[in-house]
This record gives C-alpha cells, sequence and structure tokens, in this order.
C-alpha cells in the first residue's frame, strides 16, 4: 500500500506544480505584447509631439497626445506676424511692427515736447526734447543692432545647417525652432527613460512584495521573500524616477520660455523695452530689458544648440532603455521566466540570484545610469552654464550700452 501512495502523492505534486505553466506563458506572451503595443504607442506619440504634429485645443484632453500637444510647436507662432514671428532670415516687416509702431509714438511724444517748447519759449523743455531725441536715436541704434544680430545668426545658421542630414537641423532652418525641437525632444527622452524605470520598477516590487510558502501543513510550513534584499535597489530606482520628473518638468519650462520667446518677444517685450527707455525715470529698467530680450532672442537658443551637440556626442555611451527592458521581458526576462522554470527557481534558491545579478541588476545599473545622466549632466549642469552664459551676454550688452544692470541675483534665484 505504501508502495502505491508514493508515486500518487509524486504526481499529484507534479501536477500541481506544473498547471500553472501554460497559463503563465500564455501571460507572459500577452504581457510581451502589451508592451511592444505599449511601445509603438509611445514612441508615435512622442514622435509627434517633438516634430510638432500634434495639435492642441482639439477638446478636453484625453489622450497622452492632447496633453504633449499643450507643448507643442504650433502654439507658438507670432499672434501678429504669423509663421514669420520670432526671426525668420528674409521677414523683416510684420514681427518687426510692433516696434516700429511704438517707436514712430515715442517720436511724436517728443515732437509734441519740443512743438510746446518752441511755444511757449521754454529752454528747460526744448533741452528735454533734444536729450529724449537723442535717446531715441540709440534706443533705433539698440533695436538695429538686435536685428542685425538675430538676422545674421539665423543667417549663418542655415547655411551651416543647409544639407545637414540631422533629424532637428534638416526640419528646422530658424535657430529657435531648432532649439525648441531639441527641448521637446529632451522631453520625449526622458519621458521614455521614465517609463522604463516605471516599468522595470512594477516587476522589482512585485517580487519585493511576494512570500513564498513552502511546507507541508501550517505548523510545518517556511516563508520568505526577497524584501530585504531588494530594498536598496528599490531605494535607487524611486529616487531616480523622483528626480527624473523633476527632470521632465525642467525641461518642459525650457519649452514654455522659448515659445513665449518666439511669440511675445517682438509682439510685446520689446516694444515695451522701447517705451520704457524713453521716460527717464524707467530708462534703466528698459534698458536691462533691451539687453536681456537681446540674449534671449540669440545665445540663449544657440546654447539649446550647444547642449544639443554634447547630448549627441555623451550619448553614445548610455544604453536604449526602450531595447533593454523590451529584452529583458522577452528574451531574457524575469515574465517568460515565469512559465518555465518560476517554481523551481524558488525551491531552489540558489538559482535565482545568479539570474537575478546576471540580468535584472544589470539592467537597474544601466537605467539607473542614464537617469543620472538626464538628471546631472542634462537637467543641472547644461541648463546652469545656458543661463550663466546668457546672462553674462545680457549684462555685458548693457555694460556697452552705458547701463549699469545686474542679472546675476536671478541666477541666485535660479
Amino acid at each position: 500500500m505504501t508502495d502505491l501512495r508514493r508515486p500518487v502523492f509524486t504526481f499529484i505534486l507534479l501536477s500541481a506544480l506544473l498547471a500553472p505553466l501554460a497559463h503563465s506563458q500564455a501571460a507572459a506572451s500577452d504581457l510581451g505584447s502589451g508592451y511592444d503595443s505599449l511601445s509603438q504607442t509611445l514612441d508615435k506619440q512622442l514622435q509627434d509631439f517633438v516634430y510638432g504634429t500634434t495639435s492642441f485645443a482639439q477638446g478636453v484632453p484625453k489622450t497622452f497626445s492632447n496633453v504633449l500637444g499643450a507643448f507643442g510647436a504650433g502654439t507658438c507662432e507670432d499672434p501678429i506676424a504669423g509663421s514669420q514671428g520670432g526671426g525668420a532670415p528674409l521677414a523683416i516687416g510684420l514681427w518687426l511692427a510692433p516696434a516700429a509702431i511704438i517707436g514712430m509714438i515715442v517720436m511724436f511724444g517728443v515732437g509734441i515736447v519740443y512743438m510746446l517748447g518752441q511755444f511757449f519759449g521754454s529752454p528747460n523743455l526744448i533741452a528735454l526734447a533734444k536729450d529724449e531725441a537723442f535717446q531715441t536715436s540709440l534706443t533705433f541704434v539698440r533695436i538695429v543692432f538686435i536685428v542685425g544680430c538675430l538676422l545674421t545668426a539665423n543667417t549663418f545658421y542655415s547655411l551651416t545647417a543647409a544639407g545637414v542630414t540631422d533629424p532637428i537641423y534638416s526640419k528646422y532652418p530658424v535657430m529657435i525652432d531648432a532649439a525648441m525641437a531639441f527641448a521637446r525632444q529632451m522631453v520625449s527622452d526622458m519621458v521614455t527613460h521614465y517609463s522604463m524605470l516605471v516599468l522595470y520598477n512594477t516587476v522589482i516590487h512585485t517580487i519585493y512584495s511576494s512570500t513564498m510558502w513552502f511546507g507541508i501543513t501550517w505548523r510545518a510550513m517556511y516563508s520568505f521573500n526577497l524584501g530585504p534584499v531588494l530594498r536598496p535597489l528599490i531605494d535607487v530606482v524611486g529616487m531616480s524616477l523622483q528626480f527624473l520628473s523633476l527632470g521632465m518638468t525642467e525641461w518642459l519650462m525650457h519649452v514654455i520660455i522659448l515659445c513665449m520667446i518666439k511669440k511675445y518677444m517682438w509682439g510685446f517685450f520689446i516694444p515695451l523695452g522701447i517705451l520704457m527707455r524713453a521716460f527717464p525715470y524707467t530708462r534703466n529698467a528698459g534698458e536691462a530689458l533691451l539687453s536681456l530680450s537681446f540674449a534671449l532672442v540669440i545665445i540663449y537658443p544657440f546654447m539649446f544648440l550647444f547642449t544639443y551637440e554634447a547630448h549627441k556626442i555623451l550619448s553614445y555611451n548610455l544604453v536604449d532603455a526602450k531595447s533593454a527592458v523590451g529584452g529583458f521581458i522577452q528574451k531574457s526576462g524575469l515574465l517568460n521566466v515565469f512559465g518555465s522554470v518560476l517554481v523551481i527557481m524558488f525551491l531552489m534558491a540558489g538559482v535565482f540570484m545568479p539570474f537575478f545579478l546576471g540580468g535584472a541588476l544589470t539592467l537597474a545599473f544601466e537605467l539607473i545610469r542614464g537617469a543620472v545622466y538626464y538628471i546631472v549632466i542634462i537637467s543641472v549642469l547644461m541648463p546652469f552654464i545656458s543661463i550663466f552664459v546668457t546672462l553674462t551676454a545680457s549684462k555685458e550688452m548693457a555694460k556697452f550700452f552705458g547701463a549699469d544692470v545686474n542679472f546675476m541675483s536671478f541666477l541666485k534665484i535660479i
């Protein structure tokens, strides 16, 4: 009787262990196909976002594309000049119209003051009108200088980018448009890396929170989990996700700032600087605004292209997060192991750790290394250099025109 019970008990135990295998294989296959679908959707939405093909304000935002569309290129055109706003090399008409109108108003005001001085025979009003006419001429010299530098920079950029196969340079012949496209690409890369880290974090948390029971009855049963072993990895991944989300927010702010520069610089900020510089009490503020406008229109977009060139060199040392996680899931990852040897791995605990150290832990190090690159170099170091150079150029230009403006206080705030 004992000889019959032993093979029957062995058969029942093997059946209980092997029954979920077919279901696990199907679940792994479904999850692999789900990952492929998610990856393709993410690629499509991010490509539309980077190259400005997603439109905004198409009803209530319901999908991820509508959220990204709020920061697309279609919302950044100059409301007065349309697609010519922001510095097209040959368009010197519509996007200069507000500055020209404000300049004419200032000249009419100076003329009225001079005529009043002549009418009342007041030398003070005549001297004031002559002084303001001289300051107005300096303002026009400043505007001509800004326009000349902008046209020169855009012309040089267009000639340099002509015939280049770069995906950004070939699509955007204007410097500020290329800078905005690069900023959107950085948001796209960070979103992809963040998504892969979230997916990896989900898999690791599944192992972290699972408890294995081994025994015959509740009196003679052992339980174990891998939580204490995986706790440092969980903390590092969680911290990387938090700082990477801050990096994405920062680069979205860069997109918004560049969009405001292109949309409102020639239609609002430069005319406001001309108007403020026309009054003696606000002349220093107008000087500071014109100097800052010069740096934001020319130097600030150029620094984004400088960062883009640095990123193209440094990104060769990074692992493609999407391909790495896809290979981990579909080929040598944990989810395919579920279907074949997961039970044996947990029953033979010495087999799991070599697999984990050889696959999941190596992938974690690569993902965290990429996150550190996007956080430290792309989101901290390069923006600091860009802002420092921009504010320094603003300060030196203001000093060149005889105004002492300290922009470094902005850098302390940032």
